[in-house]
């Protein structure tokens, strides 16, 4: 299984969205589309899915916790299934970065666990009053874990407590420490779960120093900012960031290689974080293409 993570543009231009996916479809299983990550307002989550679908893909719908009460979660998941979502991954979502609307104020109704528990609610036919549904919508539920969250027992029962709430696939965060990751993967073989291992493209040092301030849960460790770093050294600009990339896009395929030799990996989720072009490269030199149809 191959997925790969798109972010929906920050304004109404679903063009822009939709020469993403076209950039990444033949590619990918199925696409990821985020949730205004970050705090940054972005196009909605459910209209961003529709447009993949129309594009011809298969979406993975993420919704956030931090700025919908129950109420809005029960009705944008008959909307999902309604018109053709069948896929929707829940994270608790981002506190608001230092910066980016600083005005707005978060909602937290409910959490990833949460969500997944009313989502089963709903999906056995009646909402949260206990009332039956006119259709009751049936999704395939997924969460995320970061294996490198201290201390690992939090995040080993939180995993536990997603699975029981009803996630049968689960995304990981970018995943760097190869060897922590597989301790994280021996502790959890117990479950029936597809992990899909999260991989990001660090595309410049630039890049990995915006990551490490402001993406919650991500950290680049300066090991491989070295590496990024050396790749452009003594070039002019254009040609560094060519470099740059080149080396980026080969940290990936390595990691890929790598981690599919992890027992328990179902699969690859790839977050190129603004560069999806270089998805189609990574997938082919990964030896992941063409994808099975």
């Amino acid at each position: 299984m191959v997925t790969c993570e798109l972010g929906p543009p920050r304004g109404s231009n679903a063009q822009t969205l939709t020469e993403k996916v076209a950039c990444v479809r033949d590619y990918c299983d199925a696409i990821n589309v985020t949730d205004s990550a970050c705090g940054v307002p972005s196009l909605d989550t459910l209209a961003s899915s529709v447009i993949v679908i129309q594009s011809g893909t298969e979406p993975v719908m993420q919704i956030s916790g931090r700025d919908r009460n129950r109420i809005q979660l029960q009705s944008l998941l008959y909307g999902a299934y309604a018109l053709g979502v069948r896929n929707v991954l829940f994270v608790t979502g981002d506190h608001l970065v230092a910066g980016f609307h600083v005005p707005a104020r978060t909602v937290f109704d409910f959490d990833s666990i949460q969500g997944l528990e009313i989502a089963r609610i709903l999906m056995g036919g009646i909402d949260l009053a206990g009332e039956e549904l006119d259709g009751a919508p049936q999704f395939y539920l997924g969460a995320t874990f970061d294996p490198y969250e201290k201390p690992i027992e939090n995040q080993l029962s939180r995993l536990r407590r997603k699975h029981d709430a009803g996630a049968e696939f689960f995304q990981t965060q970018a995943i760097f420490d190869l060897s922590g990751f597989e301790d994280f993967m021996g502790r959890i073989d117990d479950l029936d779960i597809h992990v899909l291992a999260g991989v990001v493209p660090v595309r410049s040092p630039e890049a990995a120093e915006f990551m490490n301030q402001f993406v919650p849960g991500l950290s680049v460790p300066q090991k491989i900012i070295d590496r990024i770093v050396c790749a452009g050294a003594g070039l002019e600009e254009e040609e560094q960031q060519e470099a740059y990339l080149e080396e980026a896009v080969s940290i990936a395929v390595e990691t890929i290689h790598r981690v599919r030799r992890i027992d328990g990996v179902s699969g690859i989720h790839i977050m190129a974080v603004g560069c999806e072009e270089v998805v189609p490269e990574i997938v082919r030199r990964a030896g992941l293409f063409p994808r099975p149809r």
